[in-house]
Order: C-alpha cells, then structure tokens, then sequence
C-alpha cells in the first residue's frame, strides 16, 4: 500500500515539477469535487473568537488552491472548533496551575501534612484529567492536518509514488528492441 495522492494543486503549489504536463491535465480531470469555490464561514464559528481566527488563518493557506471547496466546510469548522476547545483546555490548565489554596481557616482542623495531601491529590486529578483531554484535543487535530494538509509531514507522505515502466523484454531496457 502506497501513499495517498495529493490534489494536483498542491502538487503545483509545492513547486514540484515531476509531472508532464499531460499527466497534470490527467489528474485535473480526475480529481473529484464536491461543491463550489464558495468558503461561507458557519455562524457558531463566527460567534468563537478562536476558532474564527483559526478559519481566517485557513482560508489565506487555501486561496491559491482549487481543492478545497464547500463540500469541505463542516471538516474545516469541526477542526476550527476542535482547536478553539484545545486552546481552552490549555487556558484552563495553566489557571488552575497558578491557584493557591488558602488553608488558614481549617489549621486546626486538619494537621498540615493532610492539608498537603489533599492539595496534591486533587491536584494530580485534575491535572491528570486536563492532559488527558489536552492529548486528545491534539490527537484530533493531528488527523484533521493530516486530511486538511495543514502539516508539513501531511503534504510529504501524500505525494504520490511514480508507477515505473517495466520493459516487455529483455532488450528494450536498452532501448534497441529485438534483434534479428
């Protein structure tokens, strides 16, 4: 199993000049497309400031590609939202990391080794917890790349592999044919 084929667009944007040009119109007609050139922003993500800058950063990456179209815009705010819920996520861990507990009203209560105790417990759960939905927030977003081509390694390992001609005999691989 080979990789997978990037739109010819890409290919074109990257620079890469491995393809005749009949093979360019080849895969421009082969290419399947779904929609129109027309990228309408849905609303709830006009409505999150995060995610609304992430679709405005994806948009200018997509202006001088004809691959993506309207057919792709829930794919394009799923990845949108799921960045903004990440970034929230990050938000909220590094707030919770910078409260103090105040344990002054409970000294006599409880001895300052169970105060401690607690602190760290509660602690390492939440913190546990955030990475945990930090990790899959990234994970989620590191496959929507990979389809969206957002991500270097994206664009790499979906260009196509080059099918090479094997020759029918034994003499044509000099280029001589048969001989008589």
């Amino acid at each position: 199993m080979g990789r997978n084929a990037q739109p010819i667009d890409i290919v074109q944007a990257n620079g890469r000049k491995h393809l005749t040009k009949a093979e360019i119109e080849n895969r421009k007609k082969s290419e399947i497309k779904v929609g129109n050139n027309n990228l309408r922003c849905p609303i709830y993500i006009k409505n999150n400031v995060n995610a609304y800058s992430k679709w405005k950063e994806i948009i200018k990456i997509y202006k001088d590609v004809d691959f993506v179209s309207s057919g792709d815009i829930g794919l394009l705010a799923r990845y949108c939202m799921t960045h903004s819920e990440y970034l929230k996520l990050c938000e909220t861990r590094n707030k919770l990391e910078s409260l103090q507990v105040n344990w002054t009203e409970y000294e006599d209560m409880m001895p300052k080794e169970f105060q401690e105790g607690i602190e760290y417990l509660l602690r390492c759960n939440v913190d546990f917890q955030l990475d945990t939905a930090i990790n899959k927030k990234m994970d989620m977003l590191i496959k929507m790349e990979d389809r969206l081509f957002l991500n270097p390694l994206a664009k790499v390992k979906n260009v196509p592999k080059v099918k090479e001609e094997k020759p029918k005999n034994k003499f044509d691989k000099f280029g001589t044919g048969k001989s008589g």
